[in-house]
Parts: C-alpha cells; sequence; structure tokens
C-alpha cells in the first residue's frame, strides 16, 4: 500500500506560516495567500482529512498508516488549539479549548487502543465545526457584504479567533 506523503507546514510567529523544503508549491502560495479565515477553515480541513485516514487505516489493520495520519491530524488539532486568541472573548476561548482538546484526547486515544469510534467521535467534532464555520462566514458575507471574511489578509498571525 502507497503510504501518503506528508508534508510539513509549521509556523513561526513573526515570519508567518511556513512550508517545508520540498513542499507542493500550489499549496504553498494557498497558505502564504490565505485570510485568517481560510487559513482556519484549512486547518480544520485537514484535521478532518487525515483523521479521516487513519480511521480507515486503523479500519483496515494498517496500523503504520493509521499511526502517521492520526499524528497529522493531532498536529492539525493542536495547531488550531494554539490559533485561539483570548483577546476578545476569554469564556467563548476557553471552551473552544476544551473542544479541541476533546478532540485531540479521542484521536490520540482512538490511536492507542485502535478503537475507530473514538476518532469518529473527534471527526464529529471537527466537521460540526467546519459546518459551523462555514455557516458563520456566510452570515458574516450577508451581514457585510464588504467585509467578508474572504477579504485579503489583514498580516496579523493567527487572527481567526477575533
Amino acid at each position: 500500500m502507497r503510504r501518503p506523503d506528508f508534508q510539513t507546514t509549521y509556523f513561526h510567529e513573526s515570519q508567518g506560516p511556513r512550508l517545508m523544503p520540498g513542499s507542493d508549491p500550489y499549496l504553498s502560495t494557498q497558505v502564504l495567500t490565505a485570510s485568517p479565515y481560510r487559513l482556519h477553515l484549512m486547518v480544520v480541513e485537514g484535521a478532518i482529512q487525515f483523521g479521516s485516514l487513519g480511521a480507515k487505516s486503523l479500519e483496515a489493520g494498517d496500523m503504520e498508516s493509521a499511526h502517521l495520519a492520526l499524528g497529522r491530524s493531532r498536529d492539525f488539532v493542536t495547531e488550531l488549539i494554539g490559533g485561539l486568541s483570548d483577546q476578545y472573548d476569554p469564556l467563548l476561548t476557553t471552551r473552544m479549548k476544551q473542544l479541541f482538546f476533546s478532540a485531540y484526547i479521542h484521536l490520540a486515544e482512538g490511536e492507542r487502543d485502535r478503537d475507530v469510534k473514538r476518532v469518529k467521535q473527534a471527526l464529529t467534532v471537527l466537521e460540526l465545526h467546519h459546518q459551523t464555520w462555514i455557516e458563520l462566514a456566510e452570515h458574516l458575507k450577508a451581514a457585510a457584504p464588504g467585509e467578508a471574511p474572504s477579504a485579503k489578509p489583514t498580516g496579523e498571525a493567527r487572527a481567526w479567533s477575533a
């Protein structure tokens, strides 16, 4: 079975998101030019994509692929937690961190126990957040068409919680 390509994205506070050498130039352009809203959405989609791949690998009994995919999914969830700022609403931020931490724990325990059900519970949380994030964007577009979340980036690192 062919192993998926696991390119690594990392974030440096002073320089913004960076991609590891050898990564896809198209993806690099997408990440480096994304608005904070879109960047958050991409991170959530990455967590879901790799979590789904991990669940399928667990079901197939391919523990190596499951380990790699679920590790990447947890990396994305860690980025979601680290990207939250309590500057505007500390209570909401705390609740979101708890929600993402719960998903992280389900991914880790699902891998450890080879429990697809736990991984799917984490995926449910992430998919609901994904759906809610998209609905929020549609609501904001309708409320203020000139200030849609897909507008150009502000240059502020990790500003999606604002």
